[in-house]
């Protein structure tokens, strides 16, 4: 029975969630319609020959580059990319700044944090490198050296680099091609060599600029013959001329955020996978002296309550489709059947090297258990052990252009925890070990959403978890300092992309090893037939010896293979949490959590736990939904009965802000 709802929950979480011709480069279009005029901004008051244009990261600085005065002029833009809020701020002479004067300077270009400019100047047949003292700020340049382009070029006219500076591309009239260049120090032109040229002569005989989108998988090409803008694909980043090799993938941002979502996706199943066993402790533990109403605490957690969110929904609608009581009729005698149910959702900031990611999580574990009962009859127990399942859907949208990381994961664990103080109970030790499969579906897209490369990939886990802990009274509030050791190991399988762009990956081993402080607080409210706690743990966590190594090589050129350390930095985690757990003595259970997760200097990530259900003693379910928001509410109550060889269902569901919308749904059914 247990296979078979694993099955269909596994199921319902994947419906759920679930430029190249002559070797390299093809001209694919003519960009002639596809922009649409917007606004335009002057600069004849300081340029009237103005010849390149660039801007800084994020378009609040623009400098143009102009063979009448010989300079580069900045400007400062209110709102970034919107040329209608320039105004002008200085300029850098060009001239007498270079030896031999240079006065036909031809386009401008930066490194990606503004403190090195480049300058391809046509009088000379050089590009100039300056240093500046404040990134973007051209009033603090300084001129370092100088690359002669003349055998290639001499009538310069369109630079560009690729992301990391380690190449560089000059186009211009006389030889109608784009000649590509190495620089074995980025952005540092005095170690450039020459490597080959892609000839455009076929789509137009004057060159006058060329630029790349963000990922290099296109290159375009302004023509002053044709008046227009050429475009063109590339197999792979920045490979312009069949001489030269595909780009560094560790150096694409798309790329590098797709192997630290793998790598930290199969980290947080493992940790969730423990973690929802360590939670079931702490609640069994925590009501331990509540000998009364162990029947229907350990019996009583379940998963139906809905959310307007939409996340949250497709979480918490799983539990109504699979009634929890035909797994309890099957448990040997003293066993107890629980669940639990997650969501989180959180976002990793963009980095140097790799792209944003934002990331939902959800699953669900079921378990069961048995507590040990001591010989002593003073004391409660002293030994629980057990065995959990866990499903769950992780999806992670990394970057702009659509590329995704979706693993969908199963986990097997056994438990237990054991009282170390004989007199109180007062110490324990917590221990969890448990195996895990991964399957994997990746999506990876350049800029424009084009040219996607999906892949498919499969994993193994192993991890353990051991807690120690020793609870304190003080007055009416429970103080339980804990530490936790947490080691995962995860083997995930080589796989090869599809598409124009495809990497392929060799195995890779993701090891974690964590360690944890924390303290909890929780305080019992006795009322009447019921009792009320309310809780907050606070935790930090040290990853002390994470580390992964991903080995990847382009499926057009093998020859070379590229490797990523993978989160090789040790992390701080800081987490609280908040919650709540309601109990009568009917048997109805409430429970409720948030967990917030910060990591230093990297992201944050929320969780939600939430539990609602009754399992009573006379083979009668009771359980209660609500969903809705500011504009809309309404709640559920469902009620199911076993009489003997037949199920009764009764379904009430009420829209609390009308009257007039409310169902009642009654069923009889048998299973044959």
């Amino acid at each position: 029975m247990l296979i078979h709802f694993a099955k269909k929950l596994t199921i319902f979480l994947k419906k759920l969630f679930s430029i190249f011709l002559i070797f390299n480069l093809t001209c694919v279009s003519t960009a002639q319609a596809a922009g649409v005029f917007v606004d335009s901004f002057s600069v004849n008051s300081e340029e009237t020959e103005p010849r390149g244009l660039t801007f800084n990261n994020d378009g609040t600085k623009m400098f143009v580059i102009g063979w009448t005065g010989d300079d580069v002029n900045e400007y400062t833009l209110s709102t970034g990319f919107d040329v209608s809020t320039s105004s002008f701020v200085d300029s850098f002479s060009i001239t007498n700044t270079v030896p031999g004067k240079e006065n036909d300077p031809r386009d401008v270009k930066f490194n990606s944090n503004g403190t090195k400019m480049f300058v391809l100047g046509r009088a000379n047949d050089k590009v100039y490198e300056y240093t500046l003292s404040t990134g973007f700020d051209v009033s603090t340049a300084s001129f370092v050296d100088s690359f002669d382009i003349e055998d290639e070029e001499t009538d310069g006219n369109g630079l560009a680099f690729n992301r990391s500076g380690t190449r560089m591309f000059v186009t211009g009239h006389s030889g109608d091609d784009v000649n590509e260049y190495t620089l074995t120090t980025a952005f540092d032109v005095s170690t450039a060599s020459f490597v080959d040229s892609f000839d455009i002569s076929s789509e137009d005989t004057s060159p006058a600029a060329v630029a790349f989108n963000d990922d290099g998988t296109k290159m375009f090409v302004l023509g002053a013959t044709g008046d227009d803008v050429n475009e063109y694909t590339i197999s792979c980043a920045y490979k312009v001329t069949s001489s030269s090799t595909c780009d560094d993938p560790t150096t694409i941002k798309d790329v590098v955020g797709s192997i630290e979502a793998q790598t930290e996706g199969a980290k947080r199943f493992a940790k969730y996978s423990s973690g929802s066993v360590l939670k079931r402790l702490t609640f069994i533990r925590s009501h331990k002296k509540d000998g009364g109403l162990w029947s229907v605490i350990g019996n009583s957690k379940d998963i139906d309550v809905n959310f307007s969110n939409k996340t949250l929904d497709q979480l918490t609608n799983l539990s109504p489709k699979f009634s929890v009581h035909p797994l309890q009729k099957i448990l040997p005698e003293g066993w107890a059947l629980w669940s639990e149910g997650s969501v989180s959702f959180g976002k990793i900031g963009e980095t140097g090297l790799s792209s944003a990611q934002d990331i939902r999580a959800l699953g669900i574990t079921i378990g069961t258990d048995k507590k040990i009962d001591s010989s002593k009859t003073s004391r409660f127990f002293n030994t629980v052990y057990g065995i959990a399942l866990r499903l769950g859907h992780d999806e992670v949208d990394i970057g702009t252009y659509g590329s995704k990381v979706d693993t969908n994961a199963i986990s097997l664990s056994i438990y237990g925890t054991h009282y170390t103080n004989d007199s109180d109970e007062s110490g324990f030790i917590d221990g969890v070990i448990g195996a895990s499969h991964l399957n994997t579906d990746l999506v990876r897209k350049n800029s424009g959403d084009t040219d996607t490369n999906k892949g498919e990939r499969d994993g193994k886990q192993i991890y353990g978890s051991i807690k120690f802990g020793r609870e304190f009274e003080h007055n009416e509030l429970n103080v339980t300092p804990t530490s936790r050791i947490d080691v995962s190991h995860t083997r995930l399988e080589d796989y090869t992309e599809n598409g124009t762009e495809a990497l392929r990956y060799d195995d890779q081993d993701i090891n974690s090893l964590k360690g944890s402080l924390g303290v909890m607080l929780d305080r019992d409210y006795i009322l009447e037939t019921a009792i009320l706690k309310h809780k907050a743990n606070f935790e930090y966590s040290k990853d002390v010896a994470s580390n992964s190594k991903a080995h990847s090589y382009y499926v057009s050129d093998s020859s070379k293979t590229y490797t990523y350390k993978a989160n090789e930095n040790s992390q701080d985690i800081f987490k609280v949490d908040f919650g709540f757990d309601y109990t009568n003595e009917k048997g109805l259970t409430l429970s409720g959590e948030f967990e917030r997760e910060l990591i230093n200097d990297v992201g944050r990530t929320n969780t939600i736990f939430f539990t609602a259900s009754f399992l009573s003693r006379k083979e009668t379910e009771y359980l209660f939904s609500f969903n809705g928001d500011e504009e809309s509410l309404g709640s559920s109550i469902k009620i199911a009965k076993i009489l003997g060889p037949f199920n009764l269902g009764l379904q009430l569901e009420n829209d609390l802000y009308s009257q007039k919308n409310n169902n009642l749904n009654l069923s009889l059914s048998s299973q044959f």
